[in-house]
């Protein structure tokens, strides 16, 4: 049960930063961008609460690891898909490097 909460709390996190990313985007302070990074710090309050659910059952060391790991590869596709932004051969090259260490550090 400890990996369903450590995967909604990455998927909260990227949602959460999608916000904050968004609300980051609009230049003038109003509703608006204040809407944008109310969302975000409501998301991050359950990405909390998720993650904190999952260290009850998974190692600490463990679940952080996956959780950075698994948070920086979905945000990265996240920024490419949604935000459009670029994507060069290092940082491929890097999110791949990231998938395989996650693989072996989840495997062991």
């Amino acid at each position: 049960m400890g990996s369903v909460f450590l995967a909604f709390s990455v998927i909260f996190n990227t949602v959460a930063n999608g916000f904050f990313k968004a609300a980051s985007d609009i230049q003038v302070l109003g509703s608006r961008k204040i809407l944008l990074f109310a969302f975000g710090l409501f998301i991050g309050l359950l990405n909390t609460a998720c993650y904190l659910k999952s260290l009850e059952t998974i190692k600490l060391g463990t679940a952080y690891a996956v959780f950075a790991a698994s948070s920086t590869i979905l945000i990265a596709l996240v920024s490419i898909w949604y935000f459009q932004e670029s994507v060069s051969i290092q940082k491929f090259v890097g999110l791949g490097v990231i998938c395989a260490g996650l693989f072996l550090l989840w495997g062991s």
